[in-house]
């Protein structure tokens, strides 16, 4: 269980064609965007800059098991505000705001608010969870710039009114002015933060009024304290724009840090005694949780890079910019496979019935003699002509290559491209059942691994898939060589590569006599080789066997005619 799967134990949100949640190592803060279907959630990784200290967010600890489970209670923090987002009874634009057509002060003035919402919500429905909560807001208190160290009027205000609202604190001195008017404004989120508590517990309240009136109070009230140059924000919650308001220093916890702990787990409704051991606040599966979460990374790392290694050994001639595997987004996965409506279970169906018919051998009227069926044709006093030993058609053993296109001209095939792959990939998985049998790869200008054979077809192995960009040149001739190479090198009788594509190499001078002269390669070596068109006839002067797919209908019965008459040609030579 790495981070990714981590996140979705964790989510309170369940429904995961509403939620996308992507680990993203280029991004220091979380981010929360309204999509098409629901939300997107991007959550950074952890960096470990030496063999002592990591980090996450904006925060560095040891690295040893306290840190990891100091980043751990950090992550869930995160993940729970997030995802509670998504949880609140509010229209979307309240929920996840648009930034770009705000301006700083309304997207501020919109976070506070939305924010009061989600620790009312928390409050309510799941207080057992405020200590993440609580612990990651103690951290961002103790990580503050002293109000009088912050010189931009509006910033200074800014920090401690989020200061104020989310701890119950402001760290330094305001002059009597500046604190007035946080005092007031924090009072009006704590009404609309009691408004939604009341509406979550059954009592009938106009939230999204009160929600916009809160807004545009905050805005009346800061605006004479512009201009207004960065928007502030916790390191946990969403990312809304740039902040400076946090110090460089690295927060020790001890007796003050637990102090402005439970001064904000009190803020936020949680009921945590201040007697009891810190430590002991959080469950112990919970640290074990983290921990794993860890030894997982470093176990799915480790294993990538030796993937990696072996692959990279066949593209050493390509001309791959990258070999890598691409970013993973089992949401979008799920999203693109319900367009498949079932076709996998139907292509599946039609491919066993395809090898059913390469291995019964009905009717042999010559031959040797089969005993038994002789015996029992003429104890049963019927006529019967199929008393000869028949013929083995059906391989014993064999392997799949599927390879897909993902390059720039593929994407107007929309996410209909990435359903057939799915449909391709799961029939695979239940014909060949044995998971070592088959891989998957994906191109553009890059070699995406999507399954290796030392994989299983898992839930990381579909968000691989789900993780495709269409984007860049169409290196083909370059993909079916560093397929068809791994494939050669199997034992196994029949092996079959499928090339699912809009039949377009693009990227290089010659490059239609190079996918010539690979596929050419290949078949001498015995490898069946498949093209696949997405919605076009172009593959047809790829491909010597091939199938165009307009329809879910023409890839069950397309597919599966062209891979039976090869495979009975294959097993006749």
């Amino acid at each position: 269980m790495g981070f990714i799967d981590y996140a979705w134990n964790i989510s309170l949100q369940r429904d995961s064609l509403k939620l996308k949640m992507i680990m993203d190592s280029s991004i220091h803060q979380p981010t929360l965007e309204p999509d098409a279907f629901g939300f997107t959630i991007k959550l950074p990784t952890t960096r470990q800059h030496d063999q002592e200290k990591i980090s996450y967010l904006c925060y560095n600890f040891l690295y040893n098991r306290d840190g990891k489970v100091r980043i751990g209670r950090l992550f869930r923090a995160a993940v729970l505000h997030l995802t509670t987002h998504t949880m609140l009874p509010l229209p979307k634009e309240k929920i996840a705001p648009k930034f770009a057509s705000n301006s700083i002060i309304q997207v501020f003035a919109k976070t506070l608010a939305i924010d009061s919402c989600v620790n009312a919500y928390l409050q309510v429905a799941h207080s057992d969870k405020l200590a993440d909560i609580a612990y990651a807001n103690a951290l961002f208190f103790m990580k503050l710039k002293p109000c009088e160290r912050i010189i931009t009027p509006s910033t200074r205000i800014m920090a401690a009114l989020l200061s104020k609202v989310n701890t119950g604190l402001i760290k330094g001195k305001l002059d009597t002015e500046l604190e007035k008017t946080v005092n007031e404004l924090n009072d009006k989120l704590m009404t609309l933060k009691s408004a939604v508590v009341s509406s979550l517990s059954g009592n009938s309240s106009n939230i999204e009024g009160l929600f916009d009136e809160t807004v545009n109070t905050i805005i009346a009230e800061l605006e004479p304290f512009g201009p207004f140059l960065e928007t502030p924000s916790l390191p946990h919650t969403e990312n809304i724009g740039p902040c400076s308001i946090l110090n460089q220093i690295d927060v020790q916890q001890d007796q003050e840090f637990c102090w402005v702990f439970h001064k904000v787990a009190q803020i936020l409704g949680a009921s945590i005694s201040e007697k009891s051991d810190f430590d002991s606040i959080w469950r112990k599966e919970q640290e074990i949780e983290a921990l794993q979460a860890f030894d997982a990374e470093q176990h799915q790392k480790a294993k990538k890079e030796k993937i990696l290694a072996r692959i990279k050994q066949y593209t050493a001639w390509t001309r791959f910019k990258q070999v890598c595997f691409p970013e993973e987004d089992y949401t979008q996965y799920l999203r693109a496979r319900t367009l498949i409506q079932g076709s996998s279970k139907r292509l599946l169906d039609s491919l066993r019935v395809a090898q059913n018919t390469l291995d019964d051998d009905y009717g042999k009227d010559i031959g040797q003699l089969d005993l038994p069926s002789v015996i029992q044709a003429i104890a049963s006093k019927k006529p019967a002509t199929d008393v000869f030993f028949k013929e083995e058609y059906l391989k014993q053993s064999f392997a799949w290559s599927i390879v897909f296109d993902t390059s720039a001209s593929m994407q107007v095939k929309g996410e209909y491209a990435r359903a057939l792959l799915i449909c391709v990939a799961e029939a695979a998985k239940e014909l060949l059942m044995d998971p070592g049998s088959w891989s998957l790869y994906g191109f553009n200008d890059k070699f995406y691994i999507l399954k290796d054979s030392s994989e299983a077809y898992n839930r990381q192995v579909r968000a691989r898939i789900g993780g495709l960009k269409f984007e860049g040149l169409s290196f083909l001739p370059d993909a079916v060589r560093v397929a068809g190479q791994v494939l050669t090198k199997r034992f196994e009788e029949q092996r079959v590569l499928v090339v699912i594509s809009d039949g377009y190499p693009y990227g290089y001078a010659n490059i239609h006599p190079a996918l010539a002269s690979t596929v050419n390669r290949l078949q001498k070596q015995g490898v069946i080789v498949i093209g696949i068109g997405v919605e076009t006839e172009k593959m047809s002067t790829l491909f010597k066997l091939n199938a165009a797919i307009n329809t879910q209908k023409d890839l069950i019965k397309r597919f599966a005619k062209i891979y039976t008459e090869a495979s009975a040609a294959l097993l006749e030579t």
